[in-house]
């Protein structure tokens, strides 16, 4: 399984980033983002364009809380105080993943999937349409919400919610007992995996179709989508190993990350895109356990030569960048 979530360790120094093709350059000033309750630990999962960031923390009792932190205030000291959000699954394990520019915040509290509210910091759980454990993962600007529900059988459903918490499971692409929605665009184009499948569905229809695997290879996920359709996420290769791929929502056709990354670079996931087709994600760098990459598109920037499944790209050259940081991976039953 290629896990969905990755934190990067905190670095209390400024980093300078350099683009890739004409000389420019930007900054980035780190602030920590502190526990809450007496914790020791916290991790930044969201973030929207007024800078509210949504993660976790844990506490001095071993709890784990979801929190709201406010990204756009000023501090002295580089660190930003979070809020704890409501706990509504009766347990010591919430988190929140996505916020949207309303300041609608989705997760999971225990074993419900959670809406929160930004400016009350309470929440409302959203039906569980497998009937055991549902997680909430994405939001758009709409409200509607992504994500998937456990099983009693322990199977997952990929769920696609409404704000008012209604949910609806989407269609069974791959086959098997696995679908699990992770993303969502302006659009409604929801992707994720089925099976052994990378799938893009549409929120009008709740069906799906799987895109094309890289080089045969027998498992895919799609992790994100822009309103572009330009989807991200990685695929197995023969060897055992995994690359960061790009698809294509209007034709399917996968490209292979990799040769714009380097030979330096190997398993390879690519986790998120924006509208601007810049691109994260994380892979084994020189031998490293995990770096984080950036993938800018630069007209102009020399890029290889294409295979025929890479012609999503013919014309677009890469410059790649590595950000150093740690991937932790977090699967649904550790928080049961």
């Amino acid at each position: 399984m290629l896990p969905k979530y990755a934190s990067y360790a905190s670095t209390v120094a400024a980093i300078s980033v350099a683009v890739a093709g004409p000389a420019s350059a930007a900054n980035f000033v780190p602030f920590v983002l502190q526990a809450v309750g007496g914790g020791s630990n916290s991790e930044g999962l969201g973030i929207n364009d007024s800078d509210q960031i949504v993660g976790s923390s844990d506490t001095a009792t071993g709890a784990l809380e979801a929190v709201l932190y406010d990204g756009s205030t000023s501090s002295l000291t580089l660190t930003l105080a979070g809020t704890a959000l409501q706990d509504l699954g009766g347990g010591d394990v919430s988190e929140a993943l996505g916020i949207n520019a309303s300041g609608q915040i989705v997760g999971y509290s225990g074993r419900e999937a959670v809406l929160w509210s930004a400016s009350s910091l309470t929440g409302t759980t959203l039906q569980n349409v497998g009937g055991f454990i549902s997680r909430a993962l994405g939001i758009n600007a709409s409200g509607q919400i992504v994500g998937f529900s456990n099983t009693a059988t322990g199977g997952t459903v990929a769920v696609l919610w409404s704000s008012n918490g209604t949910g609806m499971r989407l269609q069974d692409v791959g086959g098997g007992d696995d679908s699990r929605a992770l993303g969502i665009n302006e659009k409604g184009q929801i992707v994720g995996l089925s099976g052994q499948e990378a799938v893009l569905w549409s929120a009008s229809t709740l069906t799906g179709m799987a895109l094309q695997n890289v080089s045969g290879a027998g498992f895919s996920q799609a992790n994100a989508i822009n309103d572009s359709g330009q989807i991200v996420g990685a695929s197995l290769t023969a060897n055992g190993g995994q690359e960061a791929v790009l698809w294509s929502s209007s034709t399917d056709m996968p490209t292979n990350l990799a040769a714009f990354l380097g030979s330096d670079w190997s398993n390879t996931e690519a986790t998120a895109i924006n509208d601007s087709g810049d691109i994260v994600g994380f892979g084994s760098f020189k031998g490293s356990e995990a770096t984080g990459f950036l993938l800018i598109p630069t007209l102009g920037a020399p890029a290889p030569v294409p295979e025929p499944s890479t012609r999503v790209l013919a014309l677009l050259g890469f410059g790649a960048l590595g950000l150093v940081g740690y991937r932790q991976t977090r699967r649904m039953n550790q928080a049961a």
